[in-house]
């Protein structure tokens, strides 16, 4: 009896979990996305693409430059701490979508995955499709 009642809450408390779309380090841990809207505006071949390896560390192209730093969750907000990148000079449009993706990294930006979907809900909104898996 008390077998059962545990994993019927267990269930609930999973199903609870789950449908609050908000994002964990298991779930980010060895994916590859690429940036495919910017609120209400589709983005084709998006060269700017998010990546987490091991311990939740992040690297990734924002268009222009490579950045990289160590990632984490805390109450659905995806944070980057540490952040690191290359200096190249880039043209005004392509350094506009950097500083907005980076900025939202270092302050942290409410995350969540929606049917294979990353979405950052900060403004505005970014949107990023799975690439692949990275091997553990």
């Amino acid at each position: 009896m008390k077998i059962s009642m545990f994993l019927c809450a267990l269930g609930a408390f999973l199903v609870g979990c789950s449908s609050t779309g908000t994002v964990n380090s298991e779930q980010l841990k060895y994916t590859q996305w690429q940036l495919t809207q910017i609120g209400q505006d589709v983005i084709v071949d998006s060269p700017v693409s998010l990546r987490f390896i091991e311990a939740l560390q992040v690297n990734g192209f924002s268009g222009c430059n490579r950045f990289f730093g160590l990632g984490k969750i805390e109450e659905g907000q995806l944070f980057v701490r540490d952040m690191g990148m290359t200096r190249k000079l880039c043209d005004e449009p392509v350094n506009k979508v950097e500083q907005m993706l980076l900025n939202m990294l270092e302050i942290g930006v409410p995350a969540k995955i929606e049917k294979g979907t990353l979405i950052f809900s900060g403004q505005p909104r970014l949107t990023f499709k799975s690439v692949i898996s990275v091997a553990g």
